[in-house]
């Protein structure tokens, strides 16, 4: 075993102890601080696990299975700093110090930039949240974020925000340490599904940051200086998670049909013919996109390591489609768990709640339609170069 194995195995021993269901539980957080795994990407120099991308997809993949919505608030976590670790243009110092937090204070962290009415800024929602120079030369954030994962756990967050004044506007992003002045936490939104990752409303009322807090700042028109790690930590995270959810509700359903034992009692469930047919499609699914998803991670493991542009690009490009693999797999899955249960699987518990959860995958980006848009377009331009 290694040493991430056994902090996971530790964690997971916490997680299992607490009664986890719809009602946000602070403990889910403070289970994962206690055992270590909230260090899981930050570099082993650092003081951290030293996880990378693919490491960390088979940790959510277990946090999923056994509650979507504690991995869901720890993927925040994780793909924060996964970008840290493998980002350019971003600052040694700011960097440190967000290693520093995490590791020496336990630190929690995520990114505040969906605001109401704003749409997603992965569609190019520019922020209503106002950055301002003040008299004393620090800035100062006024506005309000929603869908803030984990707001209640979080130490800090790093909020986008337009810079005042700025003409072509600016954008910027800016670490906020969460118990500052003019910091309002709201509750989170009565939801579908994931409703114990306490999405809520973070509001801030001129709210200082000092310049070195600036993660980075950069027309409204040009892409991230970071280049392609954001995003691509974020849509493994979100893979990893859903498909965790799934392989959970399949790890259920499969349980709950060996012991079920309807009429007489002499076939189980699982004896079922049609049964097993809905296992084993709900079972191929989910495989298959757990290969999907780990392939992806691995090729950006190997790409970063070698420092081959090329491969990141290729492996960049293939993030959404594992998030599509890996949400479609976990949605069609709990769908088929339900089925199989029947009523049973229709009332509160474990099957219901993945079947609800999986379903949040598919508002979370990469979203399907401009990630099966971005498939066509490079079918389209593969095709025409070819004929």
């Amino acid at each position: 075993m290694t040493a991430l194995d056994g902090v996971l195995a530790d964690a997971s021993d916490r997680l299992r102890a607490l009664d986890l269901g719809d009602a946000f539980e602070p403990r889910a957080a403070e289970a994962i601080v206690a055992a270590g795994l909230h260090r899981l990407v930050v570099p082993a120099a650092a003081g951290g696990l030293g996880a990378r991308m693919s490491d960390a997809a088979g940790v959510l993949a277990a946090l999923g299975a056994i509650d979507g919505s504690t991995a869901l608030g720890f993927a925040m976590q994780v793909h924060v700093t996964g970008a840290f670790v493998d980002s350019t243009g971003v600052d040694d110092g700011l960097r440190d110090r967000v290693f520093r937090a995490v590791v020496d204070d336990g630190a929690l962290l995520n990114n505040a930039a969906t605001e109401e009415g704003g749409g997603s800024p992965a569609r190019g929602a520019i922020p209503g949240t106002i950055a301002r120079s003040a008299a004393d030369g620090t800035r100062r954030l006024t506005g309000e974020k929603t869908w803030v994962t984990w707001l209640p756990n979080l130490t800090h967050a790093f909020v986008a925000a337009q810079v005042e004044g700025s003409d072509p506007v600016e954008v910027g992003s800016w670490l906020v340490d969460l118990s500052a002045d003019g910091v309002s936490r709201l509750p989170g939104f009565e939801a579908m599904g994931m409703r114990a990752s306490a999405s809520g409303r973070l509001v801030l009322d001129d709210v200082m940051v000092a310049d070195d807090a600036l993660q980075f700042r950069r027309s409204a028109a040009r892409p991230d200086p970071r280049g392609p790690a954001p995003m691509a930590w974020f849509g493994i995270s979100i893979a990893a998670t859903y498909l965790g959810v799934g392989e959970g509700a399949r790890r259920d359903v499969a349980q709950w049909a060996l012991d079920r034992r309807p009429g007489d009692g002499s076939t189980a469930v699982a004896d079922i013919p049609s049964v097993q047919l809905r296992l084993g499609r709900l079972d191929a699914a989910l495989r298959a996109a757990r290969i999907v998803v780990l392939d992806v991670a691995r090729r950006w493991d190997a790409a970063i390591a070698r420092g081959d542009a090329a491969e990141l690009a290729a492996a960049t490009a293939d993030v959404a489609l594992a998030k599509v693999v890996a949400t479609r797999a976990a949605v069609d899955a709990t769908d088929e768990a339900l089925r199989i249960a029947g009523g049973p699987g229709f009332l509160a518990g474990r099957l219901e709640r993945a079947f609800r959860d999986t379903r949040a995958g598919l508002i979370n980006p990469p979203l399907e339609d401009i990630a099966l848009a971005g498939f066509a377009r490079s079918l389209l331009d593969r095709e025409a170069t070819d004929r």
